[in-house]
This record gives C-alpha cells, structure tokens and sequence, in this order.
C-alpha cells in the first residue's frame, strides 16, 4: 500500500514505515502550493493541511490517519459516502492539554500577568490577597480524554470537579457527571467552566448567551477545544461585564485571532495561539496514532480511534 505524509515529518518515522512494507511518498507545503503530488495513495496522513487538498482527486483512498485530534477542518460527508475510515490522534495531547488547563487555572487565580509586569517595570509591590484553587468548584463541559487528564491533575487541589455529558454517566475523576437538564443548577455554583466539547454540528455556540447567563457571578472561563463551540460575540460582552471575570483562551471562531478583536486589550483574558497540546515530546504524540494503525493494518489487526462520521467524533 502507498503512504503519503503531508506536511513535516521526521525521516525516522518514514524510514519505520518503509520497514513495515509500506511504499511512501512525503508531500510538503510547498507541494500542495504547486499542486505538484501524486494522486495514488491508499493511506493518507496528516492534519490542516487537508484544508488545502481535493480528497476527491484521491480515487485510491481507504484510510486517513489524522494527526489532529480535531476533524472539523475535513470534509467529512465525502469522507462517509466514499466509505474512507477515518481514524484521529485520540488521546495523544490529553496530557500537556491537561497540564495547559491547571496553569490557566492558576495563571488567573495568581495574577500571572500582574505579576510579569511588575517584574518587567521592576515595581516592587507585594498583595495580601491572590485567588486559590482549593474549596472551588470546576464544572468541565466534556468528559473525555482531555477531561479526565486535568480533572485528574486538578484533584490534587481539593476542587469539586463536576462533568457534563449527554447521559450524565460517571466518568473517573470527576465528583459526579450530570446531563443537560441538570448542567445549569452546577454552573450557578462553579468558580471555574472549563469547555472540552468537540467541535459538531450539536456543540456550535453551545457556550451561548443563555448558558453564559447560567455562569456563577464571577466565575472564571477556559476553552481549549474549538472556537465555534463558544458564541464569542457573548462571551466579549459578559468578560466586559464581569460577569466572566477572566478567560483563558486558547482557540477562536477565526484563526489567526484579527487585530481588531477587542479580546487582545482585556486585562482579565489570557491569549495563547493554539497551543496547549504542545510539549517537550510534541513529535512522538504527533504521529502515535498514525504509527499505531499503519502498525495494525500490517498485522491484521483492529484499528484505534476510528472516528463515528455520525456523531462527528
């Protein structure tokens, strides 16, 4: 079978993937650029660059081996008509995105940015009061593997952690799980709304003014999973309220975040471009899924993270 892998990758891997049978071709930006690739691969792997290619040039194609965790930038209805699997990078960045969501936390709670610029201006000033985490409550909407690694991290800490699914189920971690008709009478009473939801057809604006106006007075909020799940039009109107009293935002309706956004001037709203899943192993949970399942295919055996084309995850 033919391999191609778009974007950069390390030579060791493709050497490792030539060792397992397979033929390879890489296919760089610059590539895709020039429309200058070949159309006759049975595998792809990669991630946003598939924004810039016609999967239906790819008659040959059965498999796509993400490197994303996230699938909203594919075509996904041509994706399930042609009957191509569909496999993401599941669980490869839950743990520094874990992480990511403790320091936003505590970056907020311990005014990170205060304290930087004091530094920076070399203004000695000391504070008797900063925010705590221990004796809140953390509500996370989402439960998953990304979930799990902070509320894992977070129980440290002495929180209530409480988690939203669609059926209230008990996931590990978590102090208890609830469902729609019992998520507003818990974000009342959260000190902290941590939005984990992929991004589908079901999730866009879920963060809406409604569910906004549910928040606790003063509660603090962190998105790291899509931009389109929080309507930001509500969110920039209720951080200027204060009734959000900080944010730590990771991901935007638009990426790059515009100039012109009025969210770049807020003291109480924390900017990162996209990058809570990186880390010092960044490469190895890159392609773990990819390597996994190309792995698998040579063995017969079942692949991992097949993703459901219904549900969108």
């Amino acid at each position: 079978m033919k391999v191609a892998f778009l974007g950069s990758v390390e030579e060791s891997f493709v050497e490792y993937v030539q060792e397992l049978g397979y033929e390879t071709e890489k296919i760089s930006k610059e590539d895709i650029g020039n429309n200058n690739y070949s159309r006759d691969f049975e595998i792809l792997c990669g991630s946003m660059l598939f924004e810039r290619m016609d999967l239906r040039e790819f008659e040959n194609l059965k498999y796509i081996f993400l490197y994303s965790q996230g699938i909203d930038y594919l075509p996904l209805d041509y994706i399930k008509e042609k009957e191509i699997i569909l496999c993401n990078n599941k669980g490869a960045y839950a743990e520094p995105i874990g992480e990511f969501i403790v320091y936003s936390l505590l970056a907020m709670e311990k005014y990170a940015r205060t304290n930087i610029e004091n530094q920076q201006n070399k203004i000695w000033k000391r504070r008797a009061i900063t925010g705590n985490l221990y004796n809140k409550k953390a509500v996370f909407l989402g439960t998953g593997d990304i979930a799990q690694e902070a509320a894992k991290r977070l129980s440290g800490f002495d929180l209530e952690i409480i988690g939203y699914n669609t059926n209230g189920r008990d996931v590990e971690y978590f102090n208890k799980c609830v469902n729609l008709e019992n998520l507003n009478s818990e974000l009342n009473t959260a000190d902290y709304v941590v939005l984990v939801l992929p991004s589908t057809e079901k999730t866009k604006y879920f963060v809406n003014e409604d569910l906004i106006k549910e928040f606790k007075d003063g509660a603090k909020f962190i998105n790291i999973s899509r931009g389109d799940v929080v309507d930001e039009k509500a969110l920039i109107k209720y951080l200027e309220k204060g009734k959000i009293a900080s944010a730590a935002l990771d991901v935007f309706e638009e990426e790059p975040l515009s100039e012109e956004s009025p969210l770049w001037d807020m003291e109480n709203v924390y900017i990162t471009p996209h990058i809570s899943g990186t880390a010092e192993d960044n490469y190895e949970r890159f392609v773990r899924c990819a390597r996994k399942n190309l792995e698998n295919l040579k063995e017969n055996k079942e692949l991992i993270n097949i993703v459901d084309l219904d549900r969108k995850y």
